[in-house]
């Protein structure tokens, strides 16, 4: 799973972590290292992933070392970065550890601070060992995406799709060894945070609620794992055969709609965005769905996960969408799509009369199918 090869340490740097309660793993830390060619006198910061955490900031010594001291309630993931590297387009430049108590050393190149050697701290042991398992898949990838751009370019169609299928099991062959090495450390804080970003995007709950339970209960309270504990919470309530979570937001018009005043009504709950490519090339399917079906106790409501009111209004004219629309403008950070888990759009969910999920994710000829089933 590309997601927790190389993109995982990438992730941590923009991620959130909190520690909320004092256990025998917290603890004074301190934090040295020497970075090769970095200048004299540059400023060098460590930053928690906590969201209302200030960073700490460092100057570079002559011979290129540098320091950090700090005491953490529980196992705190940070980044090590200049300045400069928390660009977006930089953001992967930097040194990912934990901040436990102890002395841990940190010994990297300013211009692959990804690579860093990392020693000291049980959770930082488990960190290292995720570098060592993604490190030769990372570069075996990288060697398939030069290939297949070839491929693509020489128009061999059947030999691309081959060889991406070929990538698609080194990723679950790579994501095997992360999953192993979380159920063999089932301890430390890290398992709990690796489990979380495993966990965290487009997963099973067979998979997630397996995750949680391979925690030892020491960790189960730590940050992260509560946090895969409310994706799991999230996933049952979303699950088929459970009664879709209630919300109101506006329509277009400002005008406030709420789910529940569907029921008694088969409904489509439909979450997308103008900006959404895959959405607006669904969208026709969805406009045939409903011209056949609006008049056999069905509708249909779009929830939008645009942040442009006027993107959003000309996106529902262009495509003659219809049927009740409606958007908090929120964009990701809507409240309504983190209530339903939403990952990636389009995605949806088929209510009956009483609410309750009977289907999800329908697509093109599937969504025709299930309705011609459902509304008979």
């Amino acid at each position: 799973m590309r997601q927790l090869g190389l993109a995982l340490l990438t992730i941590l740097l923009f991620t959130t972590i909190s520690c909320k309660q004092k256990n025998a793993a917290g603890g004074a830390y301190t934090i040295t290292g020497k970075i090769e060619n970095a200048i004299n006198g540059e400023m060098i910061i460590c930053k928690q992933q906590i969201l209302e955490s200030k960073p700490d900031t460092a100057y570079i010594a002559q011979d290129g070392s540098f320091s950090f001291k700090g005491t953490v309630d529980e196992p705190v993931a940070a980044s090590i970065y200049f300045p400069a590297s928390a660009a977006r387009s930089q953001q992967q430049q930097a040194i990912v550890l934990f901040e436990e108590a102890g002395t841990i050393f940190v010994a990297a190149k300013k211009e692959a601070l990804m690579s860093a050697s990392i020693t000291g701290g049980e959770c930082n042991k488990v960190l290292q060992q995720v570098v060592a398992i993604t490190k030769p898949y990372g570069v075996k990838m990288m060697a398939m995406s030069d290939s297949l751009k070839k491929l693509y370019a020489a128009n061999n169609i059947t030999a691309a799709q081959a060889l991406q299928q070929s990538a698609v099991g080194l990723e679950k062959e790579e994501n095997d060894a992360i999953v192993k090495l979380i159920k063999d450390n089932p301890k430390s804080y890290a398992s709990a945070y690796l489990a979380y970003q495993l966990n965290n995007y487009d997963t099973k709950l067979e998979n997630a609620q397996a995750a949680f339970d391979n925690l030892d209960a020491s960790v189960q309270e730590s940050y992260y794992a509560k946090k895969l504990k409310g994706i799991i919470d999230m996933m049952k309530s979303t699950a088929i055969g459970s009664k879709a979570p209630d919300f109101t937001a506006s329509d277009i018009t400002g005008k406030e709609v709420s789910l529940s005043s569907l029921k008694g009504k088969y409904v489509l709950l439909d979450f997308w965005a103008s900006w959404c490519s895959p959405c607006r090339q669904e969208n026709p399917n969805v406009v045939k769905a409903y011209a056949q079906y609006k008049d056999k106790n069905f509708a249909i409501l779009s929830f939008s996960l645009d942040d442009n009111k006027e993107a959003w209004q000309q996106a529902v004219t262009s495509d003659k969408l219809t049927w009740t629309q409606v958007s908090d403008l929120k964009g990701w950070s809507s409240s309504v799509a983190n209530q339903y888990g939403i990952q990636s759009i389009p995605s949806n969910f088929l209510l009956d009369p009483d609410g309750k999920i009977i289907a999800r994710d329908l697509r093109g000829d599937d969504l025709m199918k299930a309705l011609s089933v459902t509304l008979k």
